[in-house]
């Protein structure tokens, strides 16, 4: 079988471009014959590649295309244009939290080009409603999560022994923009000090808010917060080894490989209730849910994960189980079927 993965790619970071790196990487293990072709660039360099995927595509067998709202739309429309052109089997894969108001501001122009394809797949129950409600037919395959190295914290350890490993070490891995909603982070993390004041916050990512978020800690007084900035996906699983407690505070959101891989890595996950995120996480179960841009209810979640580790622990362990139904070994015959191997 002869696969070309279309999408916006960047190689080496997560999101889109990682999940199109792992089903590349899988299928070649696989045998087949693969390759990713990125429309990312300028209006001029994005007439000349989708020029260049006329061409390309013409060799392949399916063409799976990668795309969300918006800008990220285009590798659909392209890659439906392809296909067409050249008689090819055609499947979407719908990534983005977005998909509401993207479909309430476009529904028309979207199920127009999305019907052409001929398959469509979402991520989860939270994407599968949506495009229910505009008539678009789907089916659910999720996000990929690579499989790490056997984690000792989580597989070999007891709970006592985990217990002696807790603190209040919080991390956030998201890019620093105003969709993510750091502030709110900050903010609850300013009231956890006044309680635990040696609890620290180590922030991964970059973005346009970044000497906002700086300015916000050095005006609060806030002590132990370290802006790592952009960091390779490879040495992600360093800093996470470090934390105990995942903090995400998104307003849109769907399926966070960032969440999946902390429950692998045996972190505690706070996260805002939005969008596809509850079909990741079950709040008091695999996660810990709160409202979203709610910094209080945030706050007392925070404090509580650390005055209560034992209740944490046994949601960590629980969610480093549950997330083992995204290994490639769960998901690879759903993505065969997918593609009539």
């Amino acid at each position: 079988m002869k696969i070309l993965y279309i999408a916006n790619y960047k190689g080496c970071v997560g999101g889109i471009s990682g999940q199109v790196s792992l089903l590349d990487k899988y299928m070649r293990e696989e045998g087949h014959e693969t390759c990713i072709f990125s429309t990312i660039g300028n209006l001029i360099t994005r007439l000349y590649r989708f020029m260049q995927l006329l061409v390309v595509a013409r060799k392949y067998d399916i063409l799976h295309i990668h795309g969300c709202s918006d800008r990220g739309f285009l590798p659909i429309v392209y890659g439906i244009i392809a296909g067409k052109f050249w008689n090819k089997r055609i499947i979407v894969t719908y990534h983005g939290g977005n998909a509401l108001h993207f479909l309430a501001k476009k529904g028309i122009f979207v199920k127009k080009w999305l019907n052409k394809a001929n398959q469509i797949v979402v991520l989860n129950g939270f994407l599968e409603n949506i495009f229910r409600e505009y008539e678009i037919p789907c089916q659910v395959i999720p996000n990929i999560l690579e499989c790490k190295e056997k984690n000792v914290t989580i597989d070999s350890l007891s709970i006592e022994q985990l217990k002696r490993k807790w603190g209040a070490r919080f991390i956030s891995v998201r890019h620093l923009k105003d969709l993510y909603n750091i502030p709110c982070i900050l903010r609850a993390f300013e009231q956890v000090q006044r309680v635990i004041p040696d609890a620290s916050l180590t922030i991964l990512g970059e973005g346009e808010q970044r000497k906002l978020l700086e300015h916000f800690v050095i005006e609060h007084h806030l002590n132990n917060v370290c802006f790592v900035g952009q960091v390779p996906q490879y040495e992600i699983q360093h800093y996470l080894a470090q934390a105990n407690i995942m903090l995400s505070a998104p307003r849109i959101d769907n399926m966070p490989i960032s969440i999946m891989e902390a429950m692998q890595h045996g972190l505690l996950v706070i996260s805002s209730c939005v969008g596809g995120i509850p079909y990741v996480l079950t709040d008091d179960e695999t996660g810990l849910l709160f409202e979203s841009d709610n910094d209080e209810e945030l706050a007392v979640k925070m404090i509580w994960a650390v005055e209560h580790p034992e209740q944490a622990i046994r949601i960590v362990i629980a969610a480093s189980e549950d997330v083992k139904k995204y290994s490639w070994d769960v998901i690879a015959p759903q993505i065969r079927n997918l593609y009539g191997i």
